[in-house]
Parts: structure tokens; sequence; C-alpha cells
């Protein structure tokens, strides 16, 4: 019984038209009315920012992914997307398309720095063990697949799917599963896709991030230990909720009463979450 440790991942990832898949946007937005005086980029630019998003739904994404068997469902409440998943009904779990025959788990984030011998570590190793151990022993006995499958471990990483989206359903997406009180697992899938629709669509980069990046507004009020309050000790530092930075993002109750918003550095802002974004995407802890 083969046992590998092995990360969140995306892979496939195409955007359908490319680098100029932007322009459709431009298109349904000129079609709706917008003046051939804007420049195309500017279009863009305006649509996504200003949240007139049933435009973005021409642009089409696709790509896989694998997670845990536990976090699967978390990827599927996000239901505007197409989705075609591994079976665990009919198929043995460790007979998936891999490099090599054995069964694969995601160990969890908060245990990835800590060293084989920590007694969490040892305990988690040993309960996956035992679960796959009788996994394999009700199927030898004659058990179906779909009945045996229901001792596989939440780490299980046969959340395998093949998934389709609109840009519009990804943004959303993103700007949930980018913030710093999102799972960890889910955040590096989402940090994956992020990076991945940057580099083939660059002109998405500054347009995209958490909720409070893409708004100008966290929506995230009186979240004690991520905006306010002392640091939770699970969750990583949002980087916009101090006032006196100069990528300050305020919650409702913050913005000022004229209206006005604080000068706000944008690349800067930018580069604060990409820095995040990378250690939550390579899931070393």
């Amino acid at each position: 019984m083969k046992i590998r440790v092995v990360k969140p991942k995306v892979w496939n990832f195409q955007v359908v038209g490319g680098k100029d898949a932007w322009k459709e946007v431009v298109y349904s937005a000129r079609v709706s009315g917008v003046p051939e005086s804007i420049s195309d980029e500017e279009v863009f630019i305006m649509i996504i920012r200003n949240d007139y998003t049933s435009a973005a739904e021409h642009i089409i994404i696709k790509f896989d992914v694998k997670m845990s068997k536990g976090n699967a469902p978390e990827l599927l409440e996000h239901r505007i997307a197409s989705h075609t998943g591994y079976s665990t009904r009919y198929s043995k779990v460790d007979k998936r398309y891999m490099d090599e025959e054995g069964y694969e788990v995601i160990k969890p984030w908060h245990l990835l720095k800590l060293p084989d011998n920590d007694v969490n570590v040892i305990m988690w190793r040993s309960a996956v063990e035992h679960a796959i151990r009788v996994y394999e022993e009700m199927i030898d006995s004659g058990v179906p697949r779909e009945s045996a499958r229901y001792v596989l471990p939440f780490c299980q990483a046969v959340g395998i799917y093949h998934m389709t989206w609109n840009l519009r359903s990804l943004l959303n997406l993103l700007s949930l599963r980018l913030c710093v009180r999102a799972s960890p697992e889910f955040r590096c899938i989402a940090a994956q896709i992020y990076f991945n629709l940057i580099e083939q669509l660059p002109i998405m980069r500054g347009l995209v991030g958490c909720r409070g990046f893409m708004r100008g507004v966290c929506p995230e009020e009186g979240v004690t230990g991520v905006r306010e309050g002392k640091q939770h000790p699970v969750y990583p530092p949002c980087p916009f909720k101090n006032p006196q930075s100069e990528v300050f993002i305020p919650t409702r109750s913050q913005i000022k009463p004229d209206g006005i918003r604080m000068y706000f550095m944008e690349e800067m802002a930018v580069k604060k979450m990409e820095k995040q974004f990378r250690r939550w995407a390579v899931w070393e802890g």
C-alpha cells in the first residue's frame, strides 16, 4: 500500500481565444452602446471594475484541478460552472491517471511544517493508513467500491475535476477564495488560478483579487482577528487592514464620512497580494 503526499494542483489551464479573449467583452460592450471614442482597454477595465460583468460571461476558461475529496464540495458550491469528476463509485481509488500507482493524499496546511515525528503528524498518517487499509480489505472481501469508499479519509486526493467556467463566475470564485479567511486548500487552488489567469490574460492583473481589492471596500466587517483586534493565530494577516498603510482598504464602517478614499497605491497592493498568493500556491505551510 503506497501512499504519496501530493499538493493541490491546477493544470491544463486554457483561456479560449488566448490573450485576445478579453476583446469579446469589449465587443459585447460596443453592442450595448459603448462609444468607439473610448479605447478597447478602457472599456474592458471599466466593465470589470464597475462590475458590469454580464459581458464577461463571453470569456470561457477551462482547467483541471486536484484537491482533497473533503474540500472538493467547496469548489462545487460555485455552481455557475461545468465539471466532470473522477468517479470513486466505479473506479478503485488508486487506479487513476498518475505517474505511478498508489494512493494520493493532501497533507493539511497546518501540519506541513511539522516534523514527521510530531505527534499530530503521526496521528494523521496513522488514521490515513488505517482508512485506506480498511478500504482495500472491504473491496477484497467483496464489498462494492461504491460502498467501500465511505471509509476513505477527507484528505484523499480524489477531488479531480475537468472544469469549464465563464470569466464572470471565475472572478466571483477568486474574490471569495483569495481572502485570508478562505480555507487554506482553497486559497492554494485560487492562487494557482490567479497566476494562470494573469499569465494568459495579462490585462487582468490589477483587476482581480479579494473582494476588498476588487470593490474598494472590505465586506469582512467586524471580523475579530482578521480585520480588527488581535491577529488570529490561524488566519494569515490581511495586507489591507492597517489604516496607516498606503494600501489600506476600509470596511464599510471605516469609510470616511465624506466618502473620499484615502490615497491608494494600487501597484504596491498588487505586489503585496501576489507575495501572499505565491506562498499559498506552493502549499508549503
